[in-house]
């Protein structure tokens, strides 16, 4: 995961040269012409601005001059694994302004195939920051424009984690993956950085801390490139309900996994296996109301070579009590009369129990969503409490619903049975 570096000197010496350098232009504001010094040398230096107001951090992205910016262009504003993003205007500005004083930023783009990254600067109490993020072209009509990003490789390092949790009759896998560029250039990943979902994934999500060119589309997630030299985040989380004692996470990377680190919740009896896991340990609870987690190790796992954990020993509740399974005996002597039922109740059955599912994968969703939000610091404890309980009782609700509606049908199918079968009558004597 993306760590930033110590931060003691503010400004640097470069900084200092360009701060000298605007000093010489104010006063010589009566030339006409006054030399620049090279964008490179301009490039990433974090300048305080006491015109700003207070907190307001502003990147400017240009090509080739200061005079030559870029508009539309997305800027990545990261606070150790929380990243915020904002887009260019017409000035070549992309404005942050929620920060927290003294919090350690660092800036970053990616224009041309060229990954442009700031000094790490601590975020103003007063006054405002200001940074270009520069590239030495020229302009595109008459330029010594750089090079498109080649095809290359890359990695998820060591960094790279898998973390599950439980929820109410589901489990949440997080995928902390370090996606790793050796090269010194920018790269297009060959094959693709696309990653599919397991099959009866729900909700799935890419992370705040991820890099902002990581999108979800339904059941798939996918890191665009060009992928800049060095680490880029990429991460994201689904869930995968379960209704018995155990559950298998079988997950397909793109890329070859440098080592496998997974992080377990434990709850009452449960544990893992995998073939893949060849280390493992117990981390205690940390406090009364904590839970203790199972860590596990291994090797590498090559591209295409699924990532599987199974999970047992999971707590659950029975779907169905013994009545039901009395129904279940009585259902199979009414299956030879189930074609004669009618077409209407089937119909109507089956859009109920389409409707309750959708809505238990909402509920589901929604779920995932406030964990999130606790999680990143945007819902207090008190709120967050209080909408997980509002949503396990739903869930909980449209469990009932679900099995409700299944012995109905099972009751009528073998009462309709029951009834079509013939009666003998005594005969009289």
């Amino acid at each position: 995961m993306t760590r930033f570096r110590s931060f003691r000197s503010f400004p640097s010496v470069r900084a200092l040269r360009v701060l000298v350098w605007a000093a010489t232009v104010v006063i010589a504001g009566a030339v006409s012409v006054v030399a620049q010094p090279p964008i490179e040398q301009m490039s990433g230096i974090p300048l305080p601005d006491p015109q700003l107001p207070d907190g307001t951090i502003t990147v400017r992205v240009v090509r080739g001059s200061v005079t030559n910016n870029v508009t539309g262009q997305t800027v990545e504003l990261r606070q150790g694994d929380t990243a915020l993003t904002a887009v260019t205007d017409e000035e070549g500005r992309a404005t942050f302004s929620t920060l927290s004083p003294g919090a350690q930023l660092q800036a970053s783009t990616v224009l041309d195939s060229q990954f442009l990254q700031s000094q790490p600067f601590p975020a103003p109490g007063r006054g405002g920051v200001r940074i270009i993020l520069a590239v030495a072209a020229a302009d595109p009509d008459g330029g010594d424009i750089a090079a498109p990003a080649v095809s290359g490789t890359v990695t998820f390092g060591d960094d790279s984690w898998v973390q599950i949790e439980l929820v109410e009759e589901a489990v949440e896998a997080y995928f902390f993956l370090d996606v790793v560029n050796p090269s010194a250039e920018a790269v297009e990943p060959n094959p693709p950085l696309v990653i599919d979902m397991p099959s009866g994934a729900q909700g799935t999500t890419v992370l705040r801390s991820s890099s902002p060119r990581a999108l979800a589309d339904g059941p798939r997630v996918e890191l665009t490139g060009p992928i800049p030299p060095g680490s880029t985040p990429l991460h994201f989380a689904y869930i995968l309900p379960y209704s018995g004692d155990s559950l298998v996470i079988a997950q397909t990377l793109p890329a070859d996994l440098a080592a496998l680190l997974v992080s377990v919740e434990k709850w009452g009896d449960m544990d893992f296996v995998s073939s893949q896991v060849e280390r493992r340990l117990e981390m205690p609870r940390e406090g009364p109301d904590s839970t203790p987690y199972l860590m596990g190790g291994g090797a590498g796992i090559p591209a295409g070579r699924p990532l599987s954990i199974e999970l047992v020993g999971m707590p659950h509740r029975g779907t169905m009590g013994s009545t039901v399974s009395v129904v279940l005996a009585v259902g199979i002597l009414a299956l030879g009369a189930w074609g004669g039922l009618g077409s209407a109740p089937r119909e109507e059955t089956t859009d109920l129990r389409r409707k309750l599912e959708t809505k238990r994968e909402r509920l589901f969703a929604d779920l995932v969503k406030v964990e999130r939000q606790y999680r990143a610091g945007k819902v207090g404890s008190t709120k967050y409490s209080s909408r997980r309980v509002e949503l396990v009782l739903a869930l909980e609700k449209v469990y009932r619903e679900i099995d409700q509606q299944l012995t109905s049908v099972l009751l009528s199918s073998a009462v309709g049975a029951m009834g079509a079968l013939p009666i003998e009558r005594p005969e009289s004597g």
